[in-house]
């Protein structure tokens, strides 16, 4: 049995069900959620149907899946909540976010900068490192997925905006920052989620290789510390989307990979 299609399946049906208690929804609004969901749960059933570890259930379906559910679950965003973000801000100044990130090293900002970026790459390259130690992309899959939709499905309720668009100040100095930011322009659903999905998905990536020779590892998780700092440094996210991030992480591989 595949599990990931199910989880599948449960998120766009709790995506389509959260519009009904969005009052201030627009129908307009509600309809692009349910093409969206409707569009998911395709998906899921169609996974369903195919071989359990054919290539298109291994590397195709599933990231489609989860693109689709970060774009669906973006179109809940009704409306910053001001109390949410100021407390998100609180902790970021007992942090010292923004002044690590104002001494932080031309070259570290560039690198944290293509390691948040670098997400994208880290997910596939994690997989091909679980296929050769014996994880199957079933449990590969429905740990990354869930992982994914819990960060993702937080978002109706934790409703706020990323630090950068709150107008505190300049971001750090960074050519990669500069190209990152026209891609989260351009496709992202330009809203803050709590807990963080690139910090969420960065370190269960990393779990899922533990079976490898120990260098590897230890650059995959090098790999997921510098995404994470790179995505609360940039300002793409608060502190503690990051920190509630690794812990949705560490709480979802820990129930399927005991």
């Amino acid at each position: 049995m595949l599990h990931w299609p199910l989880a599948s399946l449960a998120f766009f049906a709790y995506v389509a069900f959260v519009p009904a208690l969005q009052p201030r929804r627009s129908a307009r609004a509600r309809l692009r959620v349910w093409v969206g969901a409707a569009l998911g749960g395709a998906g899921a059933v169609a996974a369903m149907r195919l071989p359990p570890d054919g290539a298109l259930n291994t590397w195709i379906f599933p990231p489609a899946l989860l693109l689709i559910g970060y774009w669906t679950s973006g179109l809940l965003f009704v409306a910053p909540m001001p109390r949410a973000e100021r407390r998100l801000l609180a902790i970021d100044t007992c942090l010292h976010v923004q002044a690590l990130a104002a001494r932080a090293p031309r070259l570290l900002a560039e690198l944290l900068e293509f390691a948040y970026a670098g997400v994208y790459l880290l997910v596939p390259l994690a997989l091909w490192i679980a296929l050769r130690q014996g994880v199957t992309a079933e449990r590969f899959w429905t740990v990354v997925l869930v992982v994914d939709y819990v960060c993702f499905g937080m978002l109706p309720w934790v409703q706020t905006r990323p630090p950068r668009a709150l107008g505190l100040g300049e971001p750090w100095p960074s050519s990669c920052g500069g190209l990152n930011r026209r891609i989260v322009e351009s496709s992202s659903i330009k809203v803050n989620t709590f807990p963080s999905g690139h910090a969420a998905e960065a370190l269960v990536v990393a779990l899922l290789t533990v079976a490898a020779p120990w260098p590897v590892v230890g650059l995959m998780f090098l790999g997921a510390l510098a995404v994470s700092s790179g995505a609360v440094l940039g300002r793409y996210h608060y502190a503690a989307d990051a920190i509630a991030g690794w812990a949705v992480a560490l709480a979802v591989y820990g129930t399927f990979c005991p």
